[in-house]
């Protein structure tokens, strides 16, 4: 560590002047730090109560209505002030530190008024990969108020020069930062000790190649289907921006950014009113929508399941980085990624009622064991999905799902009938560079109704809870990721985001209750049968739904939004670099909490999730991020529906561990209260 410098900083703000004695030091690399590419520079800043030395301010400094920040060397009367502007250490670091400077005045610890401050400094030439990158490993960090970067995105990044540091170095090493980390006060540990903490936590966070040393030219992308609103897709347009690409929307007309002077009209170059139905003209449309553009489309995305295909296929024809779009039409074919997979003896299709009776003649056809699965070949969002234990259930089921799609623009009535694996179900979310596993975590997904074991027809298959890290044990994770890994590749896949579902099949492990707790427990003197083997339910080449994602970066630090959108632009680079996890895991254990409706009506109160967080202040710190889906006004299919929905989402976080984070999701389920007219 070098030496510690003590000097004085006078701010002064709308004519009043505040003194507060300084203490910096630039600290030396750290052991594990290598990867950070950076050293930090401590500032403690502490409200002093001595008067200010005549001679330090001119009058017209203090009788003026500006902010001004000034560098007082020295002592008593015989100092000098040095006078900066924002353009000396850039806008963003001035306003940084006016902020550090407004915490230290508005708050104190031990009757003492003082900011804790580190900023991160470069210490290599090259360009960020991510403009937002330390805001967004930090967040959920118990240690920090506030975190905020200083460049632009595709900024250059010069390193600091730390050779004869002295005094007057202050400055100069301000202005070289590329971030700033404004410390939270603690009782319990010195200013010292937190920036020591802080600094292993960095070690944590940052480890990974946030710099590119080539620069980074900026994209254009078309993004086809802008999702349903700013709630299900902020962190997606954050992400691009981040990341220096372009947005140019393509979605029907009357879509919410489609006014170039609306509220989010910012978060796209422009947007293109077209109809995006999925019918024999889509991808001709997507094309001529692109190729039409006034300014160079360099790729083309979308999250959407039903456009996938078509957009492959668009991407194709103008020769953008894709996946094969053969490779999209398999994976969204349930009954086609059945028959790839090694354990498909079982399962079968059928495309009516008409088909299903002719295969129940008992005249050389093999004989179904129930419990079975019934679901749409095609379809998301587990509807039309039926467990069914009779020929009675059956019939009635795949009339019901044949029937889901059959008016769609597909007009698909096939129907995927399959064994119904009694075992653990869960989300395993994916990230693959050429055929290399570069990241991936799995959760458990909950039971649903329709796994109870008294299930009848109209219980739906829809998810209850899923929680992050999975509690299986760690032959069972391998076993899902070794298998799982091989299915996306075998399906023509090499690159890319991908959310995958499986069931697990003699596992050790099951759901059941102990001691009042519902979660998963080894099962009590029983041996499996057989080796652990994973039974793939899905494979979605597209990353996990919102919540998820959302719930995953706040867990991990790794966005599957960026990935994606970085595959769709051919950005390996980048794409390897920003797929790396925080380097001890998971910050905290995370349940995504899903709140379905149990009644049909039209909804009365303004925001249940809201008002719930409102009622209950001591649960809003466990949730970083929720979602009400139904509110005032919205009407509720209810449970029977064919097209499921849900009341709200709420991300759920504990450091305490897995079961204290259960009982705070089951909380939060007990509390989560709403009217309906």
């Amino acid at each position: 560590m070098s030496s510690t410098q003590k000097y004085s900083l006078v701010a002064v703000t709308s004519g009043r002047a505040d003194w507060f004695d300084c203490q910096w030091v630039l600290n030396t690399r750290n052991a594990g730090s290598e990867e950070r590419l950076s050293r930090t520079f401590d500032l403690l800043l502490r409200k002093s109560d001595e008067p200010i030395p005549t001679t330090t301010l001119p009058a017209a400094q203090l009788e003026s209505a500006s902010t001004s920040l000034h560098v007082y060397y020295g002592s008593g009367q015989n100092g000098y002030t040095s006078y900066f502007e924002e353009t000396e250490l850039g806008i963003a670091v001035h306003n940084f530190l006016l902020e550090c400077v407004e915490a230290a005045r508005t708050s104190a610890v031990n009757g003492e008024h003082l900011a804790a401050v580190k900023f991160i400094l470069p210490d290599a030439n090259g360009f960020a990969v991510r403009a937002d990158f330390l805001e967004r490993r930090l967040d959920g960090c118990e240690l920090v108020a506030k975190a905020k970067g200083f460049f632009s995105p595709l900024q250059a990044v010069k390193s600091a020069v730390f050779n004869n540091v002295g005094p007057w170095s202050f400055v100069a090493l301000l202005s070289s930062a590329v971030g700033g980390i404004l410390l939270k006060n603690a009782l319990d540990h010195s200013p010292e000790e937190m920036f020591h903490m802080l600094d292993m936590e960095l070690n944590n966070r940052i480890s990974f190649p946030w710099m590119s040393p080539k620069r980074i030219p900026r994209k254009r992308l078309a993004w086809v289907e802008g999702r349903k609103d700013i709630e299900v897709s902020r962190r997606m347009y954050e992400a691009a921006w981040a990341l220096g690409i372009t947005l140019v929307v393509i979605d029907n007309p009357g879509h919410w950014l489609e006014d170039d002077k609306g509220p989010y009209a910012y978060l796209r170059e422009a947007f293109i009113p077209v109809s995006i139905a999925v019918d024999e003209g889509f991808v001709e449309r997507i094309v001529e929508a692109v190729t039409n553009y006034d300014k160079p489309i360099e790729a083309i995305m979308t999250v959407s399941d039903a456009r996938l295909v078509g957009v492959a296929k668009a991407c194709e024809m103008l020769g953008f980085p894709t996946s094969p779009s053969d490779s999209y039409d398999l994976a969204g074919d349930k009954y086609k990624t059945r028959m790839m997979e090694i354990y498909n003896d079982q399962a079968f299709r059928v495309f009516s009622v008409t088909e299903l009776r002719n295969r129940l003649n008992p005249n050389g056809q093999p004989t179904l064991h129930y419990p079975l699965i019934v679901k749409p070949c095609m379809g998301w969002g587990s509807e039309c999905v039926s467990k069914v234990s009779n020929e009675t259930e059956l019939v009635k089921a795949v009339e019901k799902a044949s029937t889901r799609h059959a008016t769609s623009p597909q007009r698909r009535t096939d129907v995927l009938i399959e064994p119904y694996i009694d075992g653990p179900e869960v989300d395993a979310n994916f990230v693959l560079l050429n055929k290399e596993l570069v990241f991936y975590e799995i959760a458990d997904d909950f039971p649903s109704r329709g796994d109870a074991p008294n299930a009848n027809l109209d219980d739906h298959f829809q998810e209850t809870a899923n929680l992050f890290p999975a509690g299986l044990p760690q032959n069972e994770i391998i076993a899902i990721r070794d298998s799982i890994h091989k299915s996306i590749l075998r399906q023509g896949f090499s690159t890319g985001t991908f959310h995958c579902e499986a069931r697990l099949q003699y596992s050790s492990v099951h759901y059941t209750t102990e001691n009042g707790h519902f979660d998963l427990y080894p099962k009590r003197g029983e041996i499996p049968a057989r080796e652990v083997s994973v039974y793939l339910l899905e494979i979605n080449a597209r990353p996990a739904g919102y919540l998820e994602s959302v719930a995953v970066y706040l867990t991990y630090g790794v966005d599957y939004f960026a990935q994606q959108l970085l595959f769709a632009i051919g950005d390996e680079t980048r794409f390897r670099a920003l797929a790396n996890p925080f380097l001890r895991g998971p910050q905290y254990t995370l349940v995504l909490l899903l709140i379905p409706e149990e009644r049909a009506g039209v909804m009365k109160s303004e925001d249940p999730g809201a008002e719930l967080l409102e009622r209950c202040p001591e649960l809003r710190a466990q949730v970083p991020d929720y979602k009400t889906v139904m509110k005032r006004g919205d009407r509720l299919a209810g449970p029977t529906a064919s097209e499921l929905s849900y009341l709200a989402y709420f991300s759920v976080i504990s450091r305490k561990g897995r079961r204290d984070c259960l009982e705070l999701a089951e909380k939060i389920r007990r509390e989560f209260r709403y009217e309906l007219e």
